[in-house]
């Protein structure tokens, strides 16, 4: 048992003991008065700061409001998010409306439908529909957006790509270069002061080869994040939701012998291979179309079970050899899908890692699926 929860281990490898200090809430509606000293991370639809946080804050929700003062980075996810006091590092956000009141010690960094920024930020990059800096920047500055309005004091320079116009304040001062690209010049008031200007012209809006590279690897890498991510959350619910079948998932799969473990994969691959064959069979004759249908969303749960177990498996050797317990907790599922994703993207031998985890995995499902339909009691070993 032991040679084979090793070399399972082996496998998946082991990652080191991460530990942090943070403090973490999530409900529907939060609001965050209570002292604390270290990172925040909070998640919920209507999220309400109203003490202040010496470290980072973390916000994922619908709506936002940060009415204390921040002592770290802000990290801000929303539909609406309002920045009321000021940052003291830097401030990424992303959100339907963003709106910063206050200063920023450090970067901004927004996307959003409309964007308002009345802080003071060092840099600023800011991407939106329409968007607003209102009190300058200490560095440089790069907006994108339909309608953009620059006003205060910029230290360095500013460029702004722009779809419809670009508006500047009465008594705006750019130390720097303005460099913009809008469809028609920027009406510059007599109280601005500019270093220089220089406008591009309305460039094309579709991609060069090199620009359409670039955003096919980004969409890539984007797509490999959120697959990586919905396949831990699914796995992190599985296990958090039924403990006691996960927990006997992986007692059945990694307490018997090695020998058990390889029939039990054998078993899995079986039912990888020949259930299609039997799907395609029975859709030759009429009367078993509704059986082929229904087998055929059988298999389909079967596999995304068996991917998912898998991870039970991987989190559970981990646990086992590096943690020394067999308890698994939802958190050594989301670790084992974490390094299964990983493993399975290395070439040759990853995939096969993950089959030979997913086989085990079904065959286990298939055999208690079986022991609990027949009440069939036998020995553990095989």
């Amino acid at each position: 048992m032991k040679l084979r929860i090793f070399l399972i281990a082996a496998l998946v490898f082991l990652l080191p003991d991460v530990s942090f200090a943070a403090t973490f809430l999530g409900k529907q509606t939060v609001l965050f008065a209570d002292a604390s000293s270290t990172n925040v991370y909070l998640t919920g639809g209507d999220v309400r700061i109203a003490t202040a946080t010496p470290a980072d804050l973390s916000i994922a929700g619908g709506t936002l409001s940060i009415s204390a003062p921040v002592g770290g980075d802000a990290l801000l996810f929303g539909g609406s998010i309002d920045v009321q006091r000021p940052v003291k590092g830097d401030v990424r956000a992303v959100g339907g409306s963003v709106v910063i009141e206050d200063t920023v010690g450090g970067d901004v960094v927004a996307l959003g439908g409309a964007i308002t920024v009345s802080g003071h930020p060092k840099d600023a990059f800011l991407a939106g529909g329409t968007v607003a800096l209102t009190n300058g920047a200490s560095g440089p500055v790069t907006i994108y957006g339909a309608g953009v309005l620059l006003a205060g004091t910029f230290e360095d320079d500013v460029r702004v790509t722009a779809s419809d116009h670009i508006t500047l304040a009465e008594g705006t001062i750019i130390k720097g270069s303005l460099v913009y690209d809008a469809p028609q010049q920027a009406e510059i008031p007599a109280s601005a002061t500019i270093g220089s200007v220089e406008y591009t012209g309305s460039s094309s809006f579709l991609p060069t080869n090199a620009e359409a590279k670039t955003f096919a690897v980004a969409g890539a890498g984007v797509f490999l994040v959120v697959s990586v991510l919905s396949a831990m959350l699914l796995s992190g619910l599985v296990a958090g939701l039924f403990p006691d079948f996960t927990q006997t998932v992986a007692q059945f799969a990694l307490r018997g012998s090695l020998r058990r473990f390889v029939l039990t994969a054998l078993l899995g691959f079986a039912a990888f291979v020949a259930t299609p064959v039997f799907i395609l069979l029975l859709l030759a004759s009429f009367v078993g179309m509704g059986v082929a249908m229904l087998a055929g969303v059988l298999y389909l749960l079967l596999l995304t079970l068996s991917y998912v177990y898998a991870a039970v498996l991987a989190g559970s050797a981990l646990a086992r050899s590096v943690w020394k317990r067999e308890t698994v907790f939802w958190r050594d599922v989301v670790l084992g899908m974490l390094v299964l994703q990983l493993i399975g993207r290395v070439p040759g031998i990853g995939p096969l890692i993950a089959l030979v985890l997913s086989a085990a995995a079904a065959g286990t499902l298939l055999t208690l699926a079986f022991r609990f339909a027949f009440k069939r009691e036998g020995p553990e070993e095989l």
